[in-house]
């Protein structure tokens, strides 16, 4: 019903629009304020449904401001009146209209803010040149070949499309016109900014270019020649929550209400089992075996197969869904949307569920995130905490290995505490070698 502009479906190729250099305010007259950015589209050469689709959802800020007798836009108002809107997700409105905007309240602040707007939109090149076909071989080879999960493939087609997309755009649609310099050429056009997306677009591409000559379609391995990328991510500690934290937050849940009644099992699932969202929006009635008190089911993203207790919490929380909280539907999985055609819950929805309650229940989250994996994470420092050795948490994660759940060790700062080794003293003789300046 709606133009979605900037969904989180897939990876987002950045535009970067003019920049000014004047300072700019961070309050402006809402009125005016919309003009300006309509002006602004216009000029960057949207679609005029787009534009219009874009400022009607401004100006339903309009009437929001009225009611609180004010006139000055700014980013607070914003993200208050974002705040607000979001609270009826799943009654009034789908999560991905909230999303939306989301989005486009703070594309207003954007401009408001800097005089330049950072649209992101899904980048779809064409494949039907020579190097888009073989391209697209390439993807399909990869996908048959069972070592790939869908989701890796899909990125992968992204990475590539970025190359391919910078191909069509130069004409460059024949495999033999695919030199070195070509290559680099297109390498220097990403934003150096984007580390991350450079590396995997190198990676990527050194493998396609090596599929092109392993096959003699092209003579040379021009992915040999491809420059070295020392990209590195950092690694991040995960987000946490102690007990007590997520027994607040899974409390703070009205459970009169029947979507608080769906949001109060879904949560029982994320923090009792650390389930991915993924499995979540994929349990069917299949999977809950009520007789042996147990639940089975094969992850979606690891594909193996786990089975789990039918805790008498867990249970009760569903039971209570199914008989007073399920709208009735031919659906079979468990957790459906509250809107009508009642279809199942997204990872995006169950993510949008997860931030809602953390928002409602009041707790500092600075510095956290607050999404379903910061769940799974917390339910792992838990078990380590309680002395739960590797191998059962392993089994209860679902990894595929405990290679994978020794990532928490670092996590238990308690228990890493007991392995600190005194440091030996030191002479102080040892710091004036050279007359002291041996550590200047």
């Amino acid at each position: 019903m709606h133009n979605i502009v900037g969904s989180n479906v897939a990876p987002a190729n950045i535009i970067y629009m003019s920049h000014t250099s004047k300072t700019l305010p961070q309050t402006a007259q809402i009125g005016s304020l919309i003009e300006e950015a309509e002006c602004y589209l216009q000029r960057k050469g949207l679609k005029p449904s787009t534009i219009k689709s874009v400022t009607d959802t401004w100006k339903m800020l309009i009437p929001y401001m009225e009611e609180r007798n004010t006139q000055l836009y700014s980013s607070q108002i914003g993200e208050e009146y974002v705040a607000q809107k979001l609270e009826k997700v799943g009654i009034d409105f789908s999560y991905e209209w909230g999303q939306t905007v989301n989005l486009r309240i703070r594309w207003l602040t954007e401009y408001m803010q800097t005089g330049v707007i950072k649209k992101r939109i899904k980048l779809s090149p064409s494949f039907d040149s020579e190097i888009g076909r073989h391209l697209l071989t390439f993807l399909h080879r990869k996908a048959n070949s069972g070592r790939f999960s869908s989701y890796t493939v899909e990125h992968d087609r992204y990475y590539l499309s970025v190359f391919l997309d910078y191909m069509n755009k130069h004409n460059i649609c024949r495999l033999s016109s695919l030199t070195i310099e070509v290559i680099n050429s297109f390498l220097s056009s990403l934003d150096i900014s984007k580390k991350s997306l450079r590396h995997h677009v190198i990676r990527e591409l050194r493998l396609y270019l090596r599929y092109l000559h392993e096959n003699d379609l092209i003579a040379i391995n021009l992915s040999r020649l491809l420059p070295t990328d020392a990209y590195r991510q950092m690694e991040r500690l995960p987000s946490i929550y102690t007990r007590e934290e997520i027994n607040t937050v899974c409390s703070s849940i009205d459970r009169c209400d029947p979507l608080g009644k769906r949001d109060f099992a879904i949560l029982m699932f994320l923090s009792r089992y650390g389930l991915r969202a993924s499995d979540i929006c994929g349990l069917t009635f299949d999977n809950l075996s009520w007789d042996e008190c147990n639940i089975h089911l094969t992850q979606y993203k690891t594909k193996e197969p786990i089975e789990l207790p039918l805790t008498g919490e867990v249970g009760e929380a569903i039971i209570d869904y199914l008989q007073s909280g399920r709208p009735e539907c031919d659906d079979c999985h468990v957790f459906v949307q509250g809107i009508s055609p009642f279809r199942p819950v997204t990872t995006a929805g169950v993510y949008g569920i997860v931030k809602k309650v953390f928002r409602h229940a009041g707790i500092n989250t600075t510095g956290r995130k607050q999404g379903p994996h910061a769940l799974r994470h917390s339910l792992a420092t838990i078990l380590l905490k309680e002395k739960i050795v590797l191998p059962v948490i392993t089994g209860i994660l679902g990894h595929k290995n405990s290679e994978s759940t020794k990532l928490y060790l670092r996590l238990d700062v308690e228990n890493l505490k007991q392995c600190v080794l005194d440091v030996p003293p030191v002479e102080d003789g040892f710091y004036m070698q050279n007359g002291g300046h041996f550590y200047e």
